[in-house]
């Protein structure tokens, strides 16, 4: 599970980071955002905070934190994933392969311009 955080609090978001430092990830490579404010547009939010939609309730503890966060990934991040339909799941790894064929031909050529310094 990677998470970002992206808080208007200060205090929330180093509480947050502190508690989630093993599973912190930048917003481009997160799984969803934790955050007091409807944050993102791309990627699941998980609210946290007094408000009636808030999906982790002020005050928390870490135990708690980490409980609600599980419940929120397997909820809202695996529902995302079953979305995909068998077509989509192809199509993905095919882009997959493609990506990685360009990015080992790249280094291939790149190599050999570097070893016969061309």
């Amino acid at each position: 599970m990677k998470i970002a955080v992206i808080c208007e609090s200060e205090l929330l978001q180093k509480s947050l980071e502190v508690y989630l430092k093993d599973m912190l990830a930048p917003l481009e490579e997160c799984d969803f955002v934790l955050s007091d404010y409807q944050a993102c547009d791309l990627k699941p939010v998980c609210l946290v905070g007094n408000a009636q939609s808030a999906h982790i309730k002020n005050p928390f503890t870490k135990e708690s934190l980490l409980a609600n966060c599980k419940i929120f990934h397997a909820t809202y991040c695996q529902e995302q994933l079953n979305a995909l339909s068998a077509r989509d799941s192809k199509l993905f790894i095919q882009i997959d392969a493609l990506i990685e064929d360009t990015l080992a031909e790249f280094r291939h050529k790149l190599y050999e311009l570097l070893s016969h310094g061309r």
